[in-house]
């Protein structure tokens, strides 16, 4: 029950950080550059993979969890 847990709380952690966590990145790769009329759609689409690798190491948790039980 513990490793679920561990993936259970990391997935939450990794969605609820995904705004923070995909302006650092923009923030990272695209210092040099100017994104007047990108940054919007770039943010988004960095926030949407972040919450998608969020909500797949969660249900990596659930699927171990199930598998353990049956």
């Amino acid at each position: 029950m513990k490793e679920q847990l561990k993936y259970f709380l990391s997935g939450i952690i990794i969605i609820i950080l995904s705004t923070p966590l995909a302006n650092l990145s923009i923030k990272m790769l695209y210092s040099e550059q100017n994104l007047a009329g990108e940054f919007v759609p770039i943010l988004n689409g960095f926030i949407h993979s972040y919450m998608l690798i969020g909500a797949l190491v969660f249900s990596i948790g659930a699927i171990n969890l199930l598998r353990e039980k049956f």
